[in-house]
């Protein structure tokens, strides 16, 4: 069994060494990529603040969306449910609905403002490192 073992992590350790042989190029190209992007952070440290903040700016966009969603809500009439006493079962009408599409797409938009501004900004510093990076 010991045998076999030996075997099979000799055979593992050849097909190992066979790929970094026969892939040593792209193999080279990761290690200069990881190696770039290490010299990137180090040199734009505030660029690790973006994602941050950038979720805290959703998280508002969005709880203050759901705030105006829950008043487009109470514009509908509700009445309450047979089985359950404190649930309410709301009747949208045409005009709540045509209200609440209008949220929704608004909600789309804004996010994919955040979405972009947030992208341009980790462009433009990884640009603006690229050209006076030394």
């Amino acid at each position: 069994m010991w045998l076999c073992a030996a075997i099979g992590a000799a055979a593992t350790c050849l097909c190992f060494t066979m790929f970094i042989a026969c892939f040593f190029k792209q193999l080279k190209l990761a290690i200069d990529v990881v190696d770039a992007s290490a010299d990137f952070i180090m040199v734009t440290k505030r660029i690790l603040l973006v994602p941050l903040v950038y979720f805290f700016l959703s998280l508002i966009v969005v709880i203050i969306w759901f705030s105006g969603y829950l008043g487009v809500m109470s514009m509908n009439e509700m009445e309450p449910m047979l089985l359950i006493p404190q649930a309410k079962s709301i009747k949208w009408t045409g005009d709540t609905v045509g209200y609440a599409c209008v949220m929704w797409f608004g909600l789309i938009w804004m996010l994919c403002i955040l979405d972009y501004a947030k992208n341009f900004i980790i462009l433009v510093s990884a640009s603006t490192y690229y050209y006076n990076s030394p």
